[in-house]
């Protein structure tokens, strides 16, 4: 037996001091170590020395290297993976990479516990996966080995890990990590061109595994595929499970849907990438009301669950209609879709995103009472302010856009005292990369309700006697 513990310890000691197993796999040990400079926890995984040949070392430093430079809030980022360990009587060396180390559980983990996860959540986490993939893919990197163990749940985030192990144990030709033939990969959620042993893999062997992960969210256990009928049966126990949490028919039907094209046994008849995939999922809960009506749509990348913000808004006490002949209350809040000044498709859906993570914030606050509004769709004005006060009670309008600048995309945001007409505050411009666009509506987010927590303070203030 290879001490692989012991050789970590030695081989890393001037720069971290190693300190247990947490986790183990089919391909890899994960250590908790702690870094000296800078001071922090990280987790290394070891790949088992079954696959550490020297024609993997090779290909493994060569992927991780590429993988190295994938930066986006749902991949979890690799510090460092530039060396191999040499172990005495052991193989030639030990294949390794350093991570951050992410606080909380795997998805599996989560499944372990729960088995099934409510619909909101599971596309919650789809779609943070979704947007990792899919920046990513953009770069011309395809993970090949999506599932739960590889999902990482740190608070309400999803984290992608491990990009381009599979790849590189592939490229090496190794077939199997042991004796016994285990294959490389996990065959539940491998698209059939990764069973066939293919080398033409693209995107949509992600979109394929993905629709896997969240067939086991909502089903309890990944589909089985069958080839000869060209599609991943398992729609008697996908239906039954979304009409036992009360999904409606229509829902339902679309959700259906989209998984048995993601899950075509064909590439060909698959969605051609996980933006479309995550788009039809959306379409599938994200619907208009009806003339007058409105319910934010959320871009594809979008991390948070459109449609389902319907639900979280009414569990936090937003009210959702307009209150008519109500007096204008300064802690009675409009939140309207920013407008967008950008001209690019691509990003019409962030200002109706941003205001909804904006209206859920001051309405889990409690410090004020939240009435989403119509779409604005244009600069509002004077008359248009005064209007949605007397048609809302709203005293207070959170307001703004967001326009290009460079390689960026920046918002402005205002927040108004409706019954005035005057500007009560003005945050300071909000930007982050035209490639990761939804950390401005984070931003924004956190902006706005710091402002609210400090114009409510004063307010308190001056009211005392």
């Amino acid at each position: 037996m290879i001490d692989v513990l012991g050789a970590l310890r030695q081989g890393l000691a001037p720069h971290y001091t190693v300190e247990r197993e947490v986790g183990a796999g089919g391909m890899a040990r994960v250590y908790l170590a702690y870094e000296r400079h800078p001071p922090r926890q990280v987790a290394i995984k070891v790949m088992n020395p079954e696959v550490s040949t020297p024609t993997f070392r090779e290909r493994f430093i060569r992927e991780v290297e590429v993988t190295s430079k994938l930066s986006h809030p749902n991949i979890v980022p690799i510090l460092a993976a530039d060396e191999c360990l040499f172990v005495p009587d052991g193989p030639d060396g030990l294949c390794y990479y350093v991570m951050p180390y992410v606080e909380g559980e795997s998805l599996r983990a989560r499944l372990q516990r729960d088995k099934t996860l409510p619909l909101d959540e599971a596309l919650h986490i789809t779609f943070q996966v979704a947007d990792g993939l899919s920046y990513a893919h953009a770069h011309g990197v395809i993970h090949r080995d999506v599932k739960p163990e590889n999902i990482l749940l740190s608070g309400r985030s999803a984290l992608v890990a491990d990009f381009g192990i599979a790849r590189a144990v592939s490229a090496a030709g190794v077939q199997t990590l042991t004796d016994v033939g285990q294959p490389v990969g996990s065959p539940a959620y491998m698209s059939p061109e990764q069973l066939a042993g293919s080398r033409a893999i693209d995107a949509r062997t992600d979109v394929y595994s993905l629709a896997c992960v969240l067939f086991e969210m909502l089903v309890g256990q990944p589909p089985l595929l069958d080839v000869a009928e060209g599609s991943a049966p398992g729609h008697a126990a996908l239906d039954h499970s979304l009409r036992a949490q009360r999904v409606g028919p229509r829902t339902a039907r679309l959700i259906t849907d989209a998984m048995s094209r993601a899950l075509a046994a064909q590439p060909g008849a698959r969605f051609a990438s996980v933006d479309e995939f995550a788009a039809r999922l959306q379409g599938a809960v994200v619907r208009p009301l009806g003339k007058g009506a409105w319910i934010p749509r959320i871009g594809v990348k979008a991390s948070l669950l459109a449609g389902a913000a319907v639900v979280v808004l009414a569990a936090a006490g937003v009210v959702l209609f307009a209150h008519r002949g109500r007096a204008i209350d300064p802690r009675r809040v409009v939140v309207t879709g920013f407008e967008d000044l950008t001209g690019d498709p691509a990003l019409a859906s962030l200002g109706h995103m941003a205001a909804d993570w904006v209206t859920q914030e001051l309405a889990r606050s409690g410090a004020v009472e939240v009435v989403p509004a119509v779409e604005s769709g244009h600069h509002l004005d004077v008359a248009a302010v005064e209007a949605l006060a007397r048609k809302t009670g709203a005293g207070t309008l959170v307001a703004g856009s967001y326009y290009k600048h460079g390689d960026s995309v920046r918002f402005q945001v205002q927040i108004i005292d409706a019954e005035r007409g005057t500007v009560r505050h003005v945050l300071d411009p909000v930007g982050a990369p035209l490639r990761a666009p939804i950390d401005a509506a984070e931003v924004v987010r956190r902006r706005v309700a710091a402002a609210f927590d400090t114009l409510f303070a004063q307010a308190a203030g001056r009211s005392r006697p």
